[in-house]
């Protein structure tokens, strides 16, 4: 990366590497530096090589405003990197750890905002297999509410491009909560398996948490397969029916009964009355990840 980008602090760091907050020098602006780990003899590697700058070349040109944009990349002795722009604003999972659940209207502002973003993706090839609450981006709007933006697009074929394992360096990556049985089983099925990750995030918002949450990736997996998730109404009795049936409808344990496409989903997302009208009702459990203990009987 030469003197172009200086590092000023770590902002996280998991299986797949670290990411910085970072200034470009050449353009005056701040900036994201992700640095993945990888495999010493792929840096290397002519082939390999190509097929990074592809990846990181199609990123690139989605430009949309509810994806963080790729604005650089490169490899150098320490390895692959990749620069985004930087966004000011609060993690999802912060905004929910303070507000708890999400009310109806943001809800539903929510899953449209992330569906046009997913929409775009789609139409390049690209489906966000990394999805989870801290992978979105809320900044407040000054009418009221969040923009949201999705960041690690590129992760469901940048991470097992790096790996040393393929798509088994991904799933180590993701959320067990959230994340699709195909995918672990090494099997991801594109776009539907994007909708079932985004529809388990949804779920995750509207309960305020996640029942599978902080268990292990292995029973994690098992509890989706078998489609073992807990009352959505347990947890959120004023979802609206409409609502609830369409989010059950993206997690369907097999792909092939979820939308073959974002634009099916979007075509039978319930219209805004029709989602965020409910009756006041009580809240009928609050979500707690240490002291709950979910039951798996089927939902009537």
């Amino acid at each position: 990366m030469g003197d172009r980008y200086r590092i000023e602090q770590e902002l996280g760091t998991g299986r797949a590497g670290a990411v910085y907050e970072a200034y470009d020098t050449e353009l005056n602006r701040p900036v994201a530096f992700r640095r993945f780990d990888t495999v010493e003899e792929n840096l290397e590697d002519e082939a390999w090589r190509g097929r990074f700058f592809d990846v990181v070349s199609d990123l690139s040109r989605i430009s949309h405003a509810n994806i963080l944009s790729v604005l650089d990349a490169g490899i150098d002795e320490s390895g692959p990197y990749l620069v985004t722009a930087h966004v000011e604003g609060l993690r999802l999972s912060q905004v929910m750890k303070h507000a708890g659940q999400m009310d109806l209207v943001e809800l539903y502002s929510l899953t449209t905002q992330c569906l046009d973003a997913l929409q775009a993706a789609e139409e390049y090839g690209y489906y966000h297999h990394a999805l989870c609450p801290s992978s979105i981006i809320a900044t407040p709007k000054a009418s009221g509410g969040f923009h949201y933006i999705l960041m690690d697009l590129g992760h469901s074929k940048l991470i097992p491009l790096v790996g040393e394992e393929g798509m088994q360096t991904l799933s180590k990556t993701l959320d067990p909560a959230l994340m699709a049985p195909e995918i672990f089983e090494g099997q991801p099925e594109g776009i539907r398996s994007t909708l079932y990750m985004f529809g388990q995030l949804i779920y995750w918002v509207a309960a305020g948490g996640h029942p599978l949450a902080g268990i292990s990736l292995e029973l994690a997996h098992a509890k989706h397969k078998a489609g073992e998730i807990p009352f959505l109404r347990s947890y959120r009795a004023d979802l609206p029916e409409a609502f609830r049936q369409w989010i059950y409808w993206l997690i369907q344990p097999d792909p092939a009964k979820r939308p073959k496409s974002v634009m099916e989903a979007i075509r039978k997302l319930p219209s805004y009355e029709d989602a965020t009208t409910a009756p006041s009702l009580p809240q009928p459990m609050r979500m707690d990840a240490q002291g709950m203990s979910p039951s798996y009987q089927d939902e009537a």
